[in-house]
């Protein structure tokens, strides 16, 4: 759209990116002067996605996997090459994964919390 200036499939994908990266790092599009878009793959680039989660955020992140398979999905959205953004198809089905390890995760931190609680439970009566 930016280039072209014609509403596509592949401009709608690329909003789409700019939604995921906004979700993720608890920011809007455009604040303080600075896109998100921009800013958003340059860290993804460098690895230093943390550095622009808002920190409420980053600390409910409990599974590494599944921040990891957002991110990427989010970033892939944003080619700058219209033709390599993936299909809405491909998008979902990333995203019902990295939901799935989120999940899984969840459950294996709550089954060791409720273990170690039983235990002291088990120990200090």
């Amino acid at each position: 759209m930016l280039t072209t200036g014609c509403v596509t499939y592949k401009s709608d994908i690329y909003s789409f990116g700019v939604v995921l990266f906004e979700i993720l790092c608890g920011r809007e599009a455009y604040e303080a002067k600075r896109y998100l878009a921009p800013l958003a793959k340059y860290h993804y680039e460098n690895k230093t996605l943390q550095d622009i989660i808002h920190p409420d955020l980053w600390n409910q992140i409990l599974s590494p996997e599944s921040h990891m398979r957002y991110s990427k999905t989010a970033y892939s959205c944003l080619n700058a090459v219209p033709s390599d953004r993936p299909y809405i198809d491909d998008i979902v089905l990333e995203l019902e994964k990295a939901l799935e390890l989120q999940l899984r995760h969840e459950d294996i931190v709550r089954l060791f919390l409720f273990t170690s609680y039983a235990h002291y439970i088990f120990h200090c009566f």
